[in-house]
């Protein structure tokens, strides 16, 4: 089951499939991305978080599901549309988004992590890309992913040997970036504080890090002098001026 939780300007999605290691199926994938539809318009900060840590974050999609795709060939469309918009709904959210990772973090649980801005892991974190194991691929758009993060090599080296990794190592490689005995109330205290500031500012900037690779520097610099303009400026603005 996929839910939420709002305190302040923080919201929790939750990740509660205890009985599954939270292995997300077809409904669960639909749910997520029905509910990042519905935060792009709400100013926050968001973490995707397992209510059974520390046993898993997510230990992929549901097998028994994806077994039933060697045969029903029509539901491997309807199953991979419906990971790719939960995934990409949330990469492409405009408010930042910490993932906290605590325990099993497999297969499609790496891919989104991935989607995520900022990976916050448990020391005892575990990290595996393992559909050479299973006989299938992995969509292009969450290698694509896996390689901005740790590089070709090491993307070369989770897809071909399956490996898993633990928490230091994915550090070490770019796929967390910090390791917390206490990583939830790390993630909660950095999306607060990411939260106290201006969300179009934020909104603008999170965009931008999105076309730092793209050919979009017009875009870019026509966001960069708009924000100059915006309601958020003038406040803030205002009040540096009478200090």
């Amino acid at each position: 089951m996929i839910s939420s939780t709002r305190e302040d300007d923080v919201v929790t999605i939750w990740l509660d499939r205890p009985e599954t290691r939270n292995a997300l199926g077809l409904a669960d994938w639909q749910a997520l991305a029905s509910l990042a539809d519905d935060l792009r318009q709400s100013d926050c900060a968001a973490i995707i978080l397992s209510s059974t840590a520390p046993r898993a974050f997510c230990s992929g999609s549901d097998l028994k599901e994806i077994v039933g795709l060697a045969t029903d060939i029509p539901a491997r469309e309807e199953f991979r549309l419906a990971m790719r918009a939960a995934l990409d709904g949330i990469a492409e959210l405009p408010v930042p988004v910490v993932a906290v990772i605590e325990g099993a973090c497999f297969g499609a649980g790496v891919a989104l992590a991935l989607a995520c801005d900022m990976r916050i892991a448990g020391p005892e974190a575990q990290f595996g890309v393992p559909p050479a194991k299973l006989g299938i691929s992995y969509p292009v758009q969450d290698i694509r992913r896996l390689v901005g993060a740790v590089g070709r090599a090491q993307a070369a080296r989770l897809l071909f040997s399956a490996q898993a990794i633990g928490a230091e190592e994915a550090a070490d490689h770019g796929l967390v970036d910090a390791i917390s005995a206490t990583p939830a109330q790390q993630a909660r205290a950095l999306a607060e504080q990411m939260a106290a500031n201006d969300p179009a500012s934020v909104r603008a900037l999170k965009t931008t890090l999105s076309l730092v690779d793209a050919d979009s520097d017009g875009e870019m610099d026509a966001l960069f002098d708009a924000m100059f303009g915006s309601a958020g400026f003038a406040s803030r603005s205002a009040r540096l001026a009478k200090a």
